[in-house]
């Protein structure tokens, strides 16, 4: 039977002979292997990029700010309206001081303040009596002074003429005696002008007194009204170990209130890190009791100084330095303090812990 293929001419090239299966495993290999190392840098480099650029940590805490509730009057406790950890409104009342003292003390104040309006009425009822009086003892005493002077001058004209034989001693006795009726005239009138000036004085005095009166009762009122303490601003009561009956002292804190209206979350950063955060940068916030839950935060502001336990001792006249030889160099780490923006006040627990993850920088000016 005849072959049915033609034989090649001879301007065509035979083809090469197919390679067996088993010989291109290993170049395919090969190219598989070289692309998953390119991948893997390219990974590694891209990982690292985001991670230079976008620092996070895991070392966060929540925090809030806490005050101390303190009294501003001093006494016994009489009513607890609260319980530890509750949650309480701006304005709500937390607790009630004995205001007996304070009760005393006001009315102790009203009842002067009354005192001193009576006595300035009177004094304003008397004010134009005691005006004409002091124009009656002005009066009178310029006539008394008159009288006075006519009397001192006729003493002064009769004494050169009794040894004369021109007056009489009696006539210059009688003279003596008008000086000295005259001069006691005009003290008298004196006496009785002082005296119409010091009332008129008085009044004055009285009318000056009053806004210190005045300012007692509303200091009276104050310290009354500072038995019952109020919440400053929305939050919930910490640290409450106190019953009804325990003693209030100014200025000693009770209890703490922590303010739930801003919440922060203080994120250790690693120095080198630092470069990378400025106050407005966003920062993606994650709680450990809520994983799944995002939420957003911006820097507030970054540590400029923290305490090290590194520090070369200087109190002496030499310093001291230890001898140590540390391998591996432990970066130091700044605390960044991130506001919230959305907390949720069911999660949110100050102290809780928190990873704070940098998204963004701040838009630059």
């Amino acid at each position: 039977m005849a072959d049915p293929t033609p034989p090649p001419s001879a301007d065509q090239t035979p083809p090469p002979p197919p390679r067996p299966p088993g010989e291109w495993r290993p170049v395919v290999g090969r190219i598989i292997t070289i692309l998953a190392v390119m991948g893997a840098v390219l990974l590694i480099l891209w990982v690292w990029s985001t991670v230079e650029k976008h620092p996070r940590t895991d070392d966060a805490t929540v925090e809030a700010n806490v005050i101390g509730v303190a009294p501003r009057a001093r006494g016994q406790i009489i009513q607890l309206n609260i319980q530890d950890n509750q949650e309480v409104k701006a304005g709500d009342v937390l607790f009630q001081i004995d205001p007996a003292d304070y009760q005393l003390a006001l009315a102790n104040a009203q009842s002067a303040l009354a005192t001193l309006d009576q006595q300035i009425e009177v004094a304003r009822s008397q004010d134009e009596e005691l005006k004409f009086q002091v124009k009656a003892a002005a009066a009178g005493m310029a006539q008394a002074e008159a009288e006075l002077q006519r009397a001192t001058n006729l003493v002064h004209r009769l004494q050169p003429l009794v040894p004369q034989g021109y007056a009489t001693v009696d006539d210059l006795d009688k003279a003596q005696t008008a000086v000295a009726v005259a001069a006691a005239s005009l003290a008298a009138q004196e006496q009785h002008s002082n005296q119409a000036k010091t009332a008129l004085s008085s009044l004055a005095t009285l009318i000056a007194q009053r806004p210190g009166a005045v300012a007692a009762v509303d200091l009276a009122k104050l310290n009354l009204d500072y038995c019952t303490v109020t919440a400053p601003f929305p939050g919930r009561v910490i640290n409450l170990h106190i019953s009804v009956g325990a003693y209030a002292s100014i200025g000693t804190p009770v209890f703490d209130l922590l303010d739930s209206r801003q919440w922060y979350v203080l994120a250790n950063f690693r120095e080198g890190e630092l470069r990378h955060l400025a106050p407005g940068a966003s920062v993606d916030i994650y709680l450990l009791s809520a994983p799944n839950r995002r939420f957003n935060g911006k820097v507030q502001g970054i540590g400029w100084a923290v305490s090290s336990k590194d520090e070369i001792d200087i109190s002496s006249g030499v310093p001291s330095v230890p001898r140590e030889l540390n391998w591996v160099h432990i970066a130091q780490r700044f605390p960044v303090r991130i506001a919230v923006e959305n907390p949720d006040p069911d999660l949110f627990r100050m102290g809780a812990s928190a990873v704070a993850i940098v998204t963004s920088s701040p838009p630059s000016d």
